[in-house]
């Protein structure tokens, strides 16, 4: 149903073309540059890559947002086509390459012919230093939407629910070895597609334009 084929990711000058030469922009386009130039190493242990068959439904973990508010999973899965990804707000190293990954998702949202709404969440997995200030700054540092939320399990929960995500059964080990991967979830809250570590704008947009598309 999607089509697995990771797409040649663009380099730093048709990136930069493509978008407005505001500070943010350029910060982001350097971003972009050093995530295309990654090789993709295996940050952490995950199952299999791809297309989720059968889908799955995680348990319903009790979060809470950037604005304090205490919603579940499935509140924020619930509002349409949602792409997750794992991040943890002190993280100086492929953390960034995340937002700014997200950050041109975002940009991406119109033009994928969804007919579903399209929703970004970020998953923080550090619950003793993602609080709900340091949620909001993160997503102000990437300039996010509406459509882009964050939260953070409890401390008990966590490892939990990203062994779900990851659908591993190995131990998670160190937190900065955390999975740089992408969840995609249908309309119904199944989670329907899992990445390989730092994905390519084109391959997230091509599975959530799909999956808008059902």
């Amino acid at each position: 149903m999607f089509d697995q084929e990771v797409r040649t990711r663009p380099d730093f000058l048709t990136i930069a073309k493509s978008h407005r030469w505001t500070r943010r922009a350029l910060l982001r386009d350097i971003a972009l540059a050093t995530l295309a130039a990654a090789s993709s190493p295996l940050y952490a242990q995950h199952g299999d890559l791809g297309i989720v068959n059968p889908p799955a439904r995680l348990d319903d973990f009790s979060l809470v947002d950037q604005q304090g508010t205490k919603r579940t999973l499935n509140d924020f899965l619930q509002q349409g086509v949602t792409a997750l990804q794992t991040i943890y707000t002190g993280c100086g190293s492929v953390c960034p390459l995340q937002g700014a990954l997200f950050s041109a998702i975002q940009d991406r949202i119109p033009q994928t012919g969804s007919r579903h709404p399209i929703r970004l969440l970020s998953i923080g997995i550090d619950p003793l230093s993602d609080s709900p200030s340091a949620l909001r700054d993160w997503l102000t540092r990437f300039n996010a939407g509406s459509a882009w939320n964050a939260a953070t399990p409890s401390l008990k929960d966590v490892d939990r629910m990203r062994l779900q995500l990851s659908g591993s059964t190995l131990p998670l080990g160190n937190i900065a070895d955390h999975s740089t991967q992408i969840y995609c979830f249908d309309a119904n809250q199944m989670l329907r597609y899992r990445s390989a570590d730092l994905p390519s704008v084109d391959e997230i947009c091509d599975v959530i334009g799909k999956l808008g598309r059902l």
